[in-house]
């Protein structure tokens, strides 16, 4: 059986990169996620850094790669309906094969000809699996001359327009109804611009556009948080520039850097971040209280506590200390005399989805049930960590109700010691305001958007521990 790790060696990578084989490089990363589980962060790690020591660009295999990935629902149903066929059946060869050229014969902007993607793929196949090349070129041939309203993915059902399966769209429209749910799954198909959050103490964000241009990265001021800056086209070598490296910026989302002003911490406050790998709230916090706090920042994962360390060092932090600890039992940290608790807690991760497509593939409801039981979990022992008068802040990145507000709503029943806290004041002034969102200001919490808002799928509440 074909093994897609066996063929993804240092020396093959090597090889497909220097040859410019994108395809069959692409065809391999996604066997890789598809077929074998791969991380697609992780797959598309080994490729770019091999094309980066041969300077050469993987924009077209990125691409390739996400966009199939992100389609990857939309793809099976319109193939099924066109050919009649369930690519599901099919082996991981043909699976991906057709899968890759289907993205590039209907959703790639690239005017890229359909003989080329053809006869591309049944070369692949028949180099890995050659029995099933003749079924890849009939099928495929069929779906490049198929009516365009076949091909046309807005003349499908919901599920299929934003390439969710039925249980995840399930959970938007829920949430939101049937067209925010589709306003925002449309938004998903793309990922969120990149931003990076940079210290005003050290900086202006005038300085630092001009720092960024000299190293060949443009950048323009951020939609709505203060201290960020919209990053234009790829940010591959961002973390080589000297302003990353001398700790000016940190690449965060807007939606991100907006829980830290919620928390609002001041000079002298004692803060707890409970979920804190990698470091972005904590150092963030750090930064607005001008480092005189005291933060503590805590993770089950000692090797993702090297990644706080190193941020806080990368930005000269010396408020910031690691604790490892399960923040689901909180019972041996004895102190709860803190100002500030923040549970940015594990979730579903919906609202990441347009960066993030295993998330689409891997996500189901009963691994978001058991998500909301540890978020319960957290929530609760970080309570017991908040002085009186002091603050919680829960957030996630998802746009599940049963994990934002109704999570919330579910902990304050059974804590009458806590209430919410309207949040109005905390929002920064270019963050739009509607008569629903003023609503939800006033219950003490904010989801952003990526269809209105142009970041991640996030939310925050803020509550107080009554005195």
């Amino acid at each position: 059986m074909f093994d897609p790790r066996k063929s993804l060696s240092a020396e093959n990578i090597s090889k497909l990169v220097r040859d410019k084989n994108e395809r069959e490089l692409c065809f391999l990363l996604l066997c890789d996620v598809i077929g074998d589980g791969a991380f697609s962060n992780l797959a598309i790690k080994k490729a770019d850094k091999e094309a980066q020591l041969q300077g050469i660009s993987l924009n077209f295999v990125r691409a390739m790669f996400y966009g199939t990935l992100t389609y990857l629902y939309a793809i099976d149903q319109i193939t099924l309906r066109i050919t009649g066929r369930d690519l599901k059946d099919l082996d991981i060869v043909s699976q991906v094969a057709i899968r890759m050229s289907f993205w590039q014969l209907v959703f790639s902007e690239s005017d890229i000809p359909s003989y080329a993607v053809v006869s591309s793929a049944v070369d692949i196949v028949k180099k890995y699996n050659s029995r099933a090349s003749g079924l890849v070129n009939a099928l495929l041939r069929k779906i490049d001359s198929a009516a365009p309203e076949l091909k046309d993915i807005d003349s499908y059902n919901p599920n299929v327009r934003t390439s969710l399966k039925p249980e995840l769209y399930g959970i938007l429209k829920k949430s939101y109804g049937q067209d925010k749910a589709c306003s925002v799954g449309k938004a998903l198909l793309s990922p969120s611009p990149t931003t990076v959050r940079f210290d005003p103490a050290k900086i202006s964000g005038e300085d630092l556009i001009e720092d960024l241009v000299r190293f060949g990265i443009e950048a323009e001021t951020g939609s709505f948080m203060p201290c960020a800056l919209t990053v234009k086209g790829s940010i591959s070598g961002i973390e080589n520039s000297p302003a990353y490296k001398t700790g000016l910026i940190s690449v965060q989302n807007e939606a991100a850097q907006l829980a830290s002003y919620i928390a609002s911490p001041s000079a002298g406050d004692k803060i707890l971040d409970v979920c804190s790998a990698p470091g972005g709230k904590s150092c963030h916090m750090a930064e607005i209280a001008s480092d005189d706090c005291d933060i503590t920042s805590l993770d089950i994962s000692s090797s993702r506590l090297e990644l706080v360390k190193a941020n806080a060092e990368r930005h000269g932090l010396k408020s910031i200390r690691t604790v490892v600890a399960d923040s689901t039992d909180l019972s041996s940290f004895e102190d709860s005399s803190y100002d500030i608790v923040l549970c940015d807690v594990p979730c579903s991760g919906l609202g990441l989805m347009g960066r993030k497509p295993d998330i689409r593939l891997n996500m189901t409801y009963e691994k978001i049930q058991d998500i909301i039981e540890v978020q319960g979990k957290i929530l609760e022992e970080a309570s017991h960590k908040v002085r009186p008068g002091g603050t919680l802040i829960y957030c996630t990145c998802t746009l599940n109700d049963g994990e934002n507000e109704g999570r919330v709503k579910e902990f304050l029943k059974v804590h009458d010691d806590f209430e919410v806290c309207p949040v109005g004041k905390f929002i920064p002034s270019n963050l739009a305001v509607n008569d629903q969102r003023n609503g939800e200001l006033s219950r003490g919490c904010v989801t952003l958007f990526p269809d209105t808002d142009k970041v991640d799928g996030f939310f925050i509440a803020r509550m107080e521990r009554r005195k």
